[in-house]
């Protein structure tokens, strides 16, 4: 039988961490727990989980100043990423979409959306992780997971607006994502990224649609 999936879970409030950390191994998942950021990043020194689900209010580092110090980690850039708060307004669900988090779930939760959201989310990066790719590939072309995300919209012919409200993510962010995937494939513009994302098997091929791709974007 394969390993059980690691999630770490990263709260301040003790009775809230236990009860994530039970919902979570009674699915078969294995836990590690962190009371607040500087905590998690040491144990992410120790072991890399398959998902990390963390809290924003903690003291020392806030959940936030936690996402930014993991995704500055080039080994920790693939790992899913989801906030759980009891903040609602708009413009924190955006600000935490902006940062490029996978999920933001509103305490308290059910445990059975909770475990739906994690599933959902590993089994997203599985599926990027087992893409198909020609085996002569011109040189490494090495994408985060959300950037083949951006990939995948700007092959079915989405402008940057259109992949925003997609992923709920910022247009500033998508903009930042189509640079960097530009920057990787060696390529001056959208068109020659989604060509060469099709020669070399990037992107599902059936979901191809490069009818709006285009330079001018907004």
């Amino acid at each position: 039988m394969p390993d059980p999936q690691t999630i770490l879970v990263v709260d301040d409030e003790p009775i809230l961490l236990d009860n994530l950390r039970d919902t979570l191994c009674l699915q078969g998942f294995n836990v590690l727990k962190a009371s607040n950021g500087l905590e998690a990043l040491d144990l992410l020194q120790e072991q890399t989980p398959d998902l990390i689900l963390t809290d924003i209010m903690m003291p020392g580092m806030n959940g936030y100043q936690f996402y930014q110090r993991v995704r500055q980690n080039p080994e920790w850039l693939w790992i899913p990423f989801i906030f759980l708060t009891a903040k609602d307004a708009p413009e924190d669900v955006r600000f935490g979409k902006e940062l490029g988090a996978d999920d933001y779930l509103m305490k308290p939760i059910l445990p059975e959306d909770l475990i739906a959201a994690v599933i959902g989310r590993l089994e997203r990066y599985r599926q990027l992780e087992a893409r198909p790719q020609a085996a002569d590939l011109p040189y490494k072309v090495d994408l985060s997971s959300r950037e083949l995300e951006v990939l995948q919209l700007m092959a079915r012919g989405l402008n940057n607006s259109a992949i925003a409200e997609e992923l709920f993510i910022g247009t500033a962010t998508v903009k930042t994502h189509v640079s960097n995937i530009l920057s990787k494939m060696y390529v001056g513009n959208r068109v020659a990224a989604v060509t060469f994302a099709i020669k070399y098997r990037l992107v599902e091929l059936d979901h191809v649609g490069m009818e709006e791709t285009s330079d001018d974007e907004d």
